[in-house]
This record gives C-alpha cells, sequence and structure tokens, in this order.
C-alpha cells in the first residue's frame, strides 16, 4: 500500500506537488492542515529552501511540516538546519508516520487559535500581532475587513456556499498581502465573516484597493444566476419586513500606528479601524475608509 492510500484510508485529504513554487501556489490558494517533505537525494538545498520559504511567512508560517529523510542524510547532521517541526526516517514505517502526523496536528491546535474554516490565526494572535508591533514601535496599518450582506447570502443559499464565500475570500486577502512581499505583514480571521489584515503603512492603499477589485470580480459567482442577473437578493430583514439585499461587497477601515497619540495597548488602534469600519459601511459598495486624524 503507498502512503498516499494509507493516509487517504486514515481519512485525510491529500494533495501533491512535484516542486517547489507549485507547493506554494497550492500552499496559498487552499491552506493544508500539515505539510509532508519527501526529501529525495539531490534535492535538499532546493527542498530546505521551500521549508524555510513557508516557516518564514507571516501568514502561513504556523503550518507544521513534517520531512521524509533517507536515515544515510542524518549521518551528515545538516536536519538541524531545516525549518521543520519534525521529521521521519525512511523507509517508512507507516503507523509511526500517522502518529507523528496527529501529534503535530494536535500540538498545531493547542499551540495556535487557527479558524477552523479558513486556517488563518484566530484572535490570540492577532492580538499578539498588534500588541508585538506596538512594542517594537514598527509603524503598520491595520486594516478591518467586513464582508457586508453577508447574513442575507447564507440565509438565502445556506452555510456551506456561505462557507465557501469566506474561505474564497480569506484565500483572496492572503494572496494580495503575500504579493506585495511586506515583511510586515499578517492576515487574520476574527471569525465569522470578518478579518483582519496588518501590513506597512505605504502598502496598506494598494491592498485595499486589490481586495476590492478582486472580491467585486470573483464573488458574483457565489450567486444563482437570477439573483446575479438583477443584482440582489429578495429576503426580509429582522423585523419580518421584505428587503431587497444587495450582492455581497466589503467595507475596510484602515488604522495607522502612527497617526495615535501614546500608542501602548492594541485596544486603541483596533477601535480606531472598527470606526473606520462602521463609517466605510455606510457607503454603497465595496470602499475603504483610512482614518486621517492624528491625536
Amino acid at each position: 500500500m503507498t502512503l498516499s492510500e494509507f493516509l487517504e484510508k486514515e481519512g485525510f485529504l491529500l494533495y501533491t506537488a512535484s516542486e517547489g513554487r507549485k507547493a506554494l501556489a497550492m500552499i496559498y490558494n487552499d491552506p493544508p492542515d500539515l505539510i509532508l517533505v519527501d526529501v529525495d537525494s539531490g534535492r535538499e538545498t532546493p527542498l530546505r529552501g521551500l521549508c524555510k520559504e513557508i516557516k518564514e511567512d507571516n501568514i502561513y508560517g504556523h503550518l507544521p511540516i513534517i520531512a521524509l529523510f533517507d536515515r544515510g542524510f542524518l549521518k551528515t547532521g545538516q536536519v538541524i538546519q531545516w525549518m521543520i517541526d519534525d521529521f521521519v526516517c525512511k523507509p517508512l514505517n507507516h503507523p509511526e508516520l500517522l502518529m507523528r502526523i496527529r501529534l503535530n496536528l494536535s500540538c498545531g491546535e493547542k499551540n495556535l487559535d487557527a479558524n477552523a474554516l479558513t486556517r488563518l490565526p484566530g484572535n490570540n494572535s492577532i492580538i499578539q500581532q498588534i500588541q508585538g508591533r506596538i512594542d517594537a514601535k514598527t509603524p503598520f496599518a491595520l486594516a478591518y475587513l467586513d464582508i457586508d450582506n453577508f447574513k442575507a447570502f447564507n440565509d438565502r443559499y445556506g452555510f456551506s456556499r456561505g462557507d465557501e464565500a469566506l474561505r474564497m475570500t480569506a484565500r483572496l486577502v492572503g494572496n494580495v498581502v503575500n504579493s506585495k512581499k511586506d515583511s510586515n505583514a499578517f492576515v487574520g480571521h476574527i471569525g465569522g465573516d470578518d478579518f483582519v489584515f496588518l501590513v506597512s503603512p505605504e502598502n496598506v492603499v494598494s491592498v485595499c484597493e486589490e481586495v476590492i477589485k478582486n472580491f467585486d470580480q470573483i464573488v458574483p459567482i457565489f450567486y444563482d444566476e437570477k439573483d446575479r442577473v438583477r443584482g440582489y437578493i429578495a429576503s426580509v430583514n429582522r423585523k419580518g419586513e421584505p428587503t431587497q439585499f444587495p450582492i455581497m461587497t466589503v467595507s475596510i477601515g484602515v488604522a495607522l500606528s502612527s497617526n495615535i497619540t501614546k500608542l501602548t495597548h492594541f485596544g486603541q488602534i483596533t477601535s480606531v479601524a472598527t470606526e473606520m469600519k462602521k463609517f466605510a459601511k455606510k457607503y454603497t459598495g465595496s470602499c475603504y475608509k483610512i482614518d486621517r486624524r492624528r491625536g
């Protein structure tokens, strides 16, 4: 029985890539729970570089990596140079590998409050990332993204399609932020249809504009043709009154750390981003609003 057959029999969903760039693209588009790297002789250097790139990524660096090494490679002592979470020697003992996989998945869940749906870091990680930048006095922009009319969409089409829309949004935001190669970047999922991203101040405008452009292009495909053509969902509001809910859009509120006097606590900047998000939601269509006030 091959390794793939064994893991699929154990209930895992696998997808594979033959080279690094393709692997990274797959990880960014559909983040896995865990990464297995099969290290063949002669490919040590590029695969070590792949692991390093994943682990240094501000968004997906939390994903556990298990490397599969030939036993002879361990004698070189180079394993310690690899940025991995665990390793297993070949020839593989399938039950042992299964135990290592489950152990790493269990440790990952305990150490990271990742959102189960999108695999993005959750509230505790978001707070730590914000406070860390404040303590280090690193200038940054905090953006709070909310999907408009998501509840009506979820009510109309069900949670399954709603979950797909949330996963799409997570991938979209992550890919746009990643494309900037911003060492100060981070993306988190607060929960539901609320996301945050941290970027350097000089990148926040282009990230917001690209996120909005891409979201507005993609989101209509989640609607049935009838609703998509007329541009809204016919439903009722919380008072039971007939209401037309437009195609989903995004509202993004942005706070700049440099504009907040005596910034010492994450609550100071998150409250500003929340205020700007509420301000953005007053406008029709997708938009972002940046707080330009000082003090």
